[in-house]
Protein backbone atom coordinates (compact mmCIF):
# COMPACT_ATOMS: atom_id res chain seq x y z
CA UNK A 1 0.00 0.00 0.00
CA UNK A 2 1.68 3.54 -1.14
CA UNK A 3 1.92 5.91 1.59
CA UNK A 4 0.34 9.01 2.32
CA UNK A 5 1.74 11.59 4.91
CA UNK A 6 0.95 15.51 5.39
CA UNK A 7 3.98 16.68 3.55
CA UNK A 8 3.07 14.65 0.36
CA UNK A 9 -0.38 16.16 0.66
CA UNK A 10 1.06 19.71 0.97
CA UNK A 11 3.49 19.38 -2.03
CA UNK A 12 0.45 18.05 -3.88
CA UNK A 13 -0.79 22.02 -3.80
CA UNK A 14 2.37 22.49 -6.07
CA UNK A 15 1.23 19.76 -8.42
CA UNK A 16 -2.35 21.30 -8.49
CA UNK A 17 -1.51 24.71 -9.41
CA UNK A 18 1.62 24.86 -11.25
CA UNK A 19 2.36 21.76 -12.78
CA UNK A 20 4.34 18.59 -12.77
CA UNK A 21 7.24 19.91 -14.58
CA UNK A 22 7.89 23.02 -11.95
CA UNK A 23 6.95 20.77 -8.79
CA UNK A 24 9.81 18.03 -10.24
CA UNK A 25 12.21 20.46 -11.69
CA UNK A 26 14.41 21.34 -7.95
CA UNK A 27 14.15 18.18 -6.46
CA UNK A 28 16.00 14.73 -6.66
CA UNK A 29 12.63 12.80 -7.78
CA UNK A 30 13.83 8.68 -8.70
CA UNK A 31 10.39 7.73 -10.00
CA UNK A 32 6.96 9.48 -10.88
CA UNK A 33 3.90 7.36 -12.39
CA UNK A 34 0.56 7.79 -12.10
CA UNK A 35 -1.55 5.77 -9.22
CA UNK A 36 -4.99 4.20 -9.06
CA UNK A 37 -5.28 5.06 -5.61
CA UNK A 38 -8.65 5.03 -4.71
CA UNK A 39 -9.09 8.29 -1.61
CA UNK A 40 -12.56 8.02 0.39
CA UNK A 41 -13.98 10.72 2.84
CA UNK A 42 -14.98 9.12 5.83
CA UNK A 43 -15.65 6.37 3.88
CA UNK A 44 -17.60 8.10 0.56
CA UNK A 45 -15.39 7.91 -2.76
CA UNK A 46 -13.98 11.14 -3.87
CA UNK A 47 -13.23 11.60 -7.73
CA UNK A 48 -10.68 13.81 -9.26
CA UNK A 49 -10.61 14.80 -12.51
CA UNK A 50 -6.39 14.95 -12.47
CA UNK A 51 -4.25 12.04 -11.76
CA UNK A 52 -2.94 11.18 -8.44
CA UNK A 53 1.13 10.68 -8.31
CA UNK A 54 2.76 8.17 -6.92
CA UNK A 55 6.41 9.45 -6.48
CA UNK A 56 9.58 8.18 -4.92
CA UNK A 57 12.66 10.54 -4.13
CA UNK A 58 16.03 9.16 -4.51
CA UNK A 59 16.94 8.59 -0.75
CA UNK A 60 13.76 7.23 -0.05
CA UNK A 61 12.05 3.52 -0.84
CA UNK A 62 8.91 4.02 0.12
CA UNK A 63 6.36 6.15 -2.05
CA UNK A 64 4.29 9.01 -1.17
CA UNK A 65 1.22 10.00 -3.07
CA UNK A 66 1.25 13.54 -4.68
CA UNK A 67 -2.71 14.34 -5.07
CA UNK A 68 -4.11 17.36 -7.32
CA UNK A 69 -4.78 19.60 -3.97
CA UNK A 70 -6.64 22.48 -5.46
CA UNK A 71 -9.38 19.78 -6.15
CA UNK A 72 -8.83 18.42 -2.89
CA UNK A 73 -9.20 21.72 -0.92
CA UNK A 74 -12.50 22.66 -2.86
CA UNK A 75 -14.02 19.10 -2.06
CA UNK A 76 -13.21 19.85 1.62
CA UNK A 77 -15.00 22.68 1.39
CA UNK A 78 -12.56 25.72 0.60
CA UNK A 79 -12.29 28.32 -1.65
CA UNK A 80 -8.91 28.53 -3.19
CA UNK A 81 -7.23 32.38 -4.04
CA UNK A 82 -3.55 32.03 -5.54
CA UNK A 83 -1.35 35.29 -5.24
CA UNK A 84 1.33 34.84 -7.78
CA UNK A 85 3.23 38.11 -6.26
CA UNK A 86 3.55 36.64 -2.79
CA UNK A 87 3.32 32.86 -4.28
CA UNK A 88 0.78 32.76 -1.75
CA UNK A 89 -2.20 29.71 -1.68
CA UNK A 90 -5.00 31.19 0.44
CA UNK A 91 -8.00 28.66 1.32
CA UNK A 92 -11.27 30.03 2.61
CA UNK A 93 -14.01 27.71 3.92
CA UNK A 94 -17.40 27.75 3.31
CA UNK A 95 -19.92 27.06 5.10
CA UNK A 96 -22.25 24.16 3.94
CA UNK A 97 -19.54 23.10 1.63
CA UNK A 98 -20.59 20.86 -1.18
CA UNK A 99 -18.85 17.48 -2.15
CA UNK A 100 -19.39 15.99 -5.22
CA UNK A 101 -19.59 11.85 -4.74
CA UNK A 102 -21.24 8.72 -6.63
CA UNK A 103 -21.06 5.20 -5.68
CA UNK A 104 -21.44 3.32 -2.46
CA UNK A 105 -25.19 4.11 -2.82
CA UNK A 106 -24.70 7.68 -2.46
CA UNK A 107 -25.11 9.68 -5.70
CA UNK A 108 -25.49 14.06 -5.52
CA UNK A 109 -23.58 16.89 -3.59
CA UNK A 110 -22.66 15.87 0.56
CA UNK A 111 -24.12 19.10 2.30
CA UNK A 112 -24.29 17.59 5.46
CA UNK A 113 -21.70 15.43 6.98
CA UNK A 114 -22.18 14.95 11.09
CA UNK A 115 -21.00 11.99 13.39
CA UNK A 116 -19.77 11.83 16.96
CA UNK A 117 -16.48 11.89 17.93
CA UNK A 118 -15.21 8.58 18.42
CA UNK A 119 -16.06 7.16 22.15
CA UNK A 120 -18.18 10.82 22.82
CA UNK A 121 -21.62 10.43 24.25
CA UNK A 122 -23.36 13.27 22.33
CA UNK A 123 -23.03 15.58 19.15
CA UNK A 124 -23.48 19.29 18.42
CA UNK A 125 -23.07 20.13 14.71
CA UNK A 126 -24.77 22.99 12.55
CA UNK A 127 -24.48 24.72 9.55
CA UNK A 128 -26.13 25.33 6.30
CA UNK A 129 -26.19 24.75 2.49
CA UNK A 130 -27.82 26.24 -0.93
CA UNK A 131 -30.63 24.46 -2.28
CA UNK A 132 -31.84 25.24 -6.18
CA UNK A 133 -35.22 24.61 -7.68
CA UNK A 134 -36.28 21.13 -7.78
CA UNK A 135 -33.83 19.69 -5.92
CA UNK A 136 -34.09 16.76 -3.36
CA UNK A 137 -32.39 16.28 0.21
CA UNK A 138 -31.85 12.61 1.22
CA UNK A 139 -30.76 12.22 4.54
CA UNK A 140 -29.16 8.50 5.70
CA UNK A 141 -28.61 8.10 9.42
CA UNK A 142 -26.55 5.47 10.65
CA UNK A 143 -27.21 4.88 14.42
CA UNK A 144 -26.49 2.60 17.19
CA UNK A 145 -27.07 5.05 20.18
CA UNK A 146 -28.29 3.93 23.23
CA UNK A 147 -29.67 5.71 26.11
CA UNK A 148 -30.98 8.81 24.72
CA UNK A 149 -31.91 10.63 21.37
CA UNK A 150 -30.51 13.03 18.66
CA UNK A 151 -32.24 16.05 17.18
CA UNK A 152 -31.60 17.30 13.93
CA UNK A 153 -33.78 20.54 13.07
CA UNK A 154 -34.10 21.67 9.54
CA UNK A 155 -35.21 24.78 8.76
CA UNK A 156 -36.16 26.21 5.78
CA UNK A 157 -35.46 29.58 3.61
CA UNK A 158 -38.57 31.17 5.37
CA UNK A 159 -37.27 29.86 8.37
CA UNK A 160 -39.87 26.96 8.65
CA UNK A 161 -38.96 24.35 11.00
CA UNK A 162 -38.50 20.47 10.40
CA UNK A 163 -37.57 18.17 13.26
CA UNK A 164 -36.22 14.51 12.85
CA UNK A 165 -35.91 12.91 16.03
CA UNK A 166 -32.89 9.79 15.70
CA UNK A 167 -33.04 6.70 17.60
CA UNK A 168 -30.82 3.55 17.75
CA UNK A 169 -32.00 2.63 14.01
CA UNK A 170 -30.76 3.70 10.53
CA UNK A 171 -33.13 5.54 8.43
CA UNK A 172 -33.51 7.32 5.42
CA UNK A 173 -35.53 10.37 4.41
CA UNK A 174 -36.34 12.40 1.36
CA UNK A 175 -37.04 16.07 1.63
CA UNK A 176 -37.90 18.35 -1.36
CA UNK A 177 -35.90 21.63 -0.81
CA UNK A 178 -37.52 25.30 -1.84
CA UNK A 179 -34.38 26.92 -3.32
CA UNK A 180 -32.63 29.13 -1.32
CA UNK A 181 -30.20 28.88 1.83
CA UNK A 182 -31.02 26.01 4.43
CA UNK A 183 -29.95 25.91 8.40
CA UNK A 184 -29.64 22.82 10.60
CA UNK A 185 -28.95 22.11 13.89
CA UNK A 186 -27.94 18.42 15.44
CA UNK A 187 -27.70 17.44 19.01
CA UNK A 188 -28.37 14.85 21.54
CA UNK A 189 -27.00 13.27 24.17
CA UNK A 190 -27.22 9.47 24.91
CA UNK A 191 -25.54 8.10 27.77
CA UNK A 192 -25.37 4.42 27.47
CA UNK A 193 -22.72 4.70 24.10
CA UNK A 194 -23.23 4.02 20.35
CA UNK A 195 -22.11 6.10 17.63
CA UNK A 196 -24.22 8.34 14.91
CA UNK A 197 -23.58 9.53 11.40
CA UNK A 198 -26.04 11.67 10.00
CA UNK A 199 -25.49 12.74 5.82
CA UNK A 200 -27.71 14.60 3.78
CA UNK A 201 -27.31 14.91 0.20
CA UNK A 202 -28.53 16.68 -2.43
CA UNK A 203 -30.01 15.41 -6.08
CA UNK A 204 -31.69 17.21 -8.80
CA UNK A 205 -35.44 16.13 -8.85
CA UNK A 206 -37.28 13.83 -11.77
Amino acid sequence: MKRFDVKSFAAGIIIGTLGITTAFASTNIRSAVLSDTKLTLRGIPISFSKPLISVTMEDSQASSLYVPADEAFEKLGYKIAWDSGTNTLDLVPESGYSQEVTGGGVQGNVVMDLANHANQKNIAESGSFQAMANQILTITVTSTIKGGTVELFLFDPDGKERRITIGASHMTEEIPLEPGTWQYNCSGIFTEGGDVRITGTIKQGA
